[in-house]
């Protein structure tokens, strides 16, 4: 919710519960907004129970990477799609701008795909949510301002089409698919100057990229 700009509205809702003895609060992660409402509205006794580390990570999701230069990543996100059109699935992307783009031309390619981004409306984006969540559409093309808040059951895959700015959002991103105990991919099209923030991810999340070579 801090991402799709309600941090002005969760203050104030709870600014008006100070009187409510029980709050309990759940984050993935503790990024800095999530910190600030922790000190302005919890009790500074608060009790916090911290997990921490690999169990970060949802152990359902097998982790891949295919190494492409930026030409390349629309016609090899096309062939994946291809082998996947039965199944639901989200395409991060880094900006507003490549959403846009890309939905442009998946669409001119007669492929059912909504998105959702900053310059959306509310009553936009909880359209885009409806259409994916009622299968109207198979895939979903986001920003990261999508990454926490779709929950969204039986998605089969997630596409990084350009890598997140820091592995918090990975986490977020590759957490959509293989959830409710099923399995799930998360695949990053990475350009070889990228590669550094794979063996990064690897480290600080504990986790094992495949690389495949080219899609099937």
């Amino acid at each position: 919710m801090l991402s799709m700009g309600f941090k002005d509205e969760l203050d104030e809702i709870l600014s008006l519960l100070k009187r409510v003895e029980n709050k309990w609060l759940f984050s993935a992660t503790m990024p800095q907004g999530i910190n600030q409402i922790v000190n302005n509205h919890l009790s500074p006794d608060a009790a916090r129970i911290d997990i921490k580390g690999k169990n970060g990570v949802n152990k359902n999701v097998v982790h891949q990477f295919l190494i492409c230069s930026p030409e390349e990543k629309s016609q090899i996100l096309l062939q994946f799609l291809n082998t996947m059109r039965a199944e639901q699935g989200i395409v991060f992307c880094k900006t507003k701008e490549t959403v846009k783009s890309l939905v442009l031309e998946l669409s001119a390619k007669k492929i059912k795909v909504d998105c959702i981004h900053g310059d959306l409306l509310q009553k936009e984006r909880d359209k885009a949510m409806r259409n994916f969540m009622n299968k109207n559409v198979a895939i979903l093309v986001a920003t990261d301002i999508a990454a926490r808040g779709i929950d969204v059951q039986n998605l089969a895959y997630v596409v990084h089409f350009e890598m997140p700015s820091s592995d918090e959002y990975y986490t977020h991103r590759s957490g959509r698919t293989g959830r409710g105990g099923k399995s799930g991919v998360s695949i990053s099209l990475v350009t070889t100057k990228e590669m550094k923030q794979i063996r990064v991810l690897e480290t600080k999340l504990g986790i094992n990229f495949n690389q495949i070579r080219k899609m099937k």
